[in-house]
């Protein structure tokens, strides 16, 4: 039953962080832009010296970026809804959310 309510308090929460990256209240992570623009020069260097590479490595490479982007995109959505359980479960302890609260409930007063 619990991991039901976590289970649609996750997909709500994925919804939520999908729809306005660009509100004022957006978290800025330190270094997170530099280190961006270090990874695409990297990528552009990778994909020269990939050219030269035979057909069979090259795939290789290839297939492990894409599983890696796909991993770090999964790490992300759990370090945010890790985040928002946290937040529920630090105001349910402290007695500003009640303790009985049903799934739907839940989901309905998330929601308001």
């Amino acid at each position: 039953m619990q991991n039901k309510i976590w289970e649609q308090v996750g997909q709500f929460l994925n919804q939520l962080r999908s729809e306005d990256v660009t509100r004022d209240t957006a978290v800025e992570v330190p270094g997170y832009k530099e280190t961006q623009k270090e990874m695409e020069g990297l990528r552009e260097k990778c994909e020269i010296m990939m050219q030269q590479l035979p057909q069979e490595q090259r795939q290789l490479l290839l297939e492990w970026m894409a599983k890696l982007e796909d991993m770090n995109s999964l790490e992300g959505q759990k370090a945010y809804c890790q985040g928002y359980v946290d937040c529920i479960l630090l105001l349910s302890g402290m007695g500003l959310l009640r303790q009985d609260l049903s799934t739907e409930e839940l989901m309905k007063w998330i929601r308001q």
